[in-house]
This record gives structure tokens, sequence and C-alpha cells, in this order.
């Protein structure tokens, strides 16, 4: 009991270290006009059928072909 409430603490008191790190990570290009989200979102989308298909190729169980499609993206975002 003592244990987990000094993690859920010592958690809490690194949260906004952590937060801001991860957001800025995970953040994609700024997009104004709903017309750059319509051809951002398609671009995506083509991509990620693009990496499913190729996971599937491989015949990649669910937990290797889900991590393989986030990385297949990932670098096919990279290189666009």
């Amino acid at each position: 009991m003592t244990r987990t409430l000094i993690l859920a603490i010592a958690g809490l008191a690194m949260w906004p270290a952590i937060a801001p790190a991860q957001q800025a990570a995970m953040s994609g290009p700024k997009l104004d006009s709903p017309g750059e989200i319509a051809v951002w979102s398609t671009m995506l989308t083509q991509k990620q059928d693009y990496c499913r298909r190729q996971a599937r190729a491989r015949k990649l169980t669910y937990m290797k072909r889900r991590s393989f499609v986030r990385a297949c993206v990932k670098r096919e975002m990279s290189g666009r």
C-alpha cells in the first residue's frame, strides 16, 4: 500500500516534465486549412494501408504486425 502510494505521488510529480516531451514527439505538421488536413489525412491513410498490406504479406502476428505498421508509416512519412 505504501509503495503504491509513493509510486503514484512520484508519477504525478514527474508528469509535468514528461507530458510536453510526449506531445512534442507526437505532433505532426501544423495544418491551417481544412484542405491541407484532408490531403494529409488521405496521404496518411494510404501509407497505413500500404504498410498493412506489407505486414499481411509477411504473415506477422498481431502485435508484430502492429509494431511493423507503426514503424513503416513513420519511415514512409519521413521519406516523403
